[in-house]
């Protein structure tokens, strides 16, 4: 982290950086008993980096030393109900019939959240085993799906893995139709237009332009790509575009990238006349039987555990291999 303190000194575009973000780096020192010194050799000083995100209003803390914790972990298999085995027989059908490919078949969803709420449901039991053609198939049937509901604003998410929230380990895509953006992606649209006018220039661009800067930003031909300096959890990716459409195959490549840096994550996709959002952020170990999520995120601000410029480095070197390996598949 202090490779990126560094960074921040000489922006060229610090004025803008320092207009979107607050920063400070605090110490906390403690005094290790003998015992402790056995087992840790270093701890009795830690740097907390602590990040604001001054438009959005948002607040992460950084100590590496969260990551360092032995948290408890339990390795024995969970043995769950998978009606996605035989989804033609144990899955409701929704008010368009099925669509199917190859890769994949929808359904309707057994718990609706919304009245159009439905499921992508990959033909491959474990979600080990996606790779960037399931997953270009899977928004393929998504977006069919998508405008065959007429849909003004399209919502996917994707839970991969229990500790992501999904109720059901067998891998599937929910696909939601709004009529309206909901409340929270609002307030987002508000501070960003209220940045807009305030600053006479675009938050997104100006964003994408200093983390670009860091080596935390990349364009995937026209889609943006931020490792988040402000995450809500680790490594959290957020990027935009237009349309889901236009970048399916670059969305794609992050998934099939992003599954071997996390065992368990959420994918986020909101697209309306405003254009995409898209948010990838870690869950955790699927070993590990605490929740990743406690009073302080649910109520305050963010703490993460994980070296961000570290994480940039390596998951941008693997998109650009995996980048590669597919231009030259095709």
């Amino acid at each position: 982290m202090d490779e990126l303190i560094n960074k921040i000194k000489y922006l060229k575009n610090k004025e803008i950086f320092e207009r979107i973000f607050d920063f400070k780096v605090e110490k906390a020192k403690q005094t290790f008993t003998e015992k402790l010194k056995e087992n840790f050799k270093e701890g009795e000083e830690q740097n907390i980096y602590i990040f604001i995100n001054k438009i959005l209003k948002h607040e992460t803390h950084f100590n590496i030393w969260r990551a360092k914790r032995r948290e408890p972990k339990e390795s024995k298999d969970i043995k769950t109900y998978d009606p996605f085995c035989n989804p033609l027989e144990e899955t409701p059908v929704d008010n368009i019939g099925r669509l199917e490919n190859e890769y994949a078949i929808t359904a309707s969803n057994l718990a609706k959240i919304s009245s159009l709420h439905s499921l992508v449901i990959f033909k491959k039991h474990k979600k080990e085993e996606l790779n960037f053609s399931d997953f270009l198939n899977g928004f393929d049937l998504a977006l069919k799906w998508f405008e065959l509901q007429n849909s003004q604003i399209k919502v996917l998410i994707f839970n991969y893995g229990l500790r992501a929230g999904a109720s059901i380990e067998h891998p599937h895509f929910q696909i939601i139709s709004l009529d309206e953006i909901p409340y929270k992606v609002k307030d987002f649209y508000e501070k960003i237009e209220k940045y807009n006018e305030e600053f006479n220039s675009n938050y997104l661009n100006d964003l994408f332009l200093v983390l670009e800067e860091l080596d935390l930003a990349r364009k995937l031909n026209n889609l943006n790509l931020i490792i988040n300096l402000t995450p809500f959890k680790d490594k959290e990716i957020f990027f935009f575009d237009d349309k889901i459409e236009n970048c399916k195959k670059e969305i794609s490549l992050i998934l099939s990238t992003y599954k071997e840096f996390s065992e368990n994550f959420n994918l986020f996709l909101l697209e309306s006349n405003k254009g995409l959002l898209g948010y990838i952020v870690d869950r955790g170990e699927k070993e590990k039987i605490n929740s990743d999520i406690g009073a302080l995120e649910i109520y305050a601000f963010s703490v993460v555990g994980f070296n961000l410029l570290e994480f940039a480095k390596d998951f941008i070197l693997k998109l650009e291999e995996k980048e590669l390996e597919f231009q030259n598949l095709t």
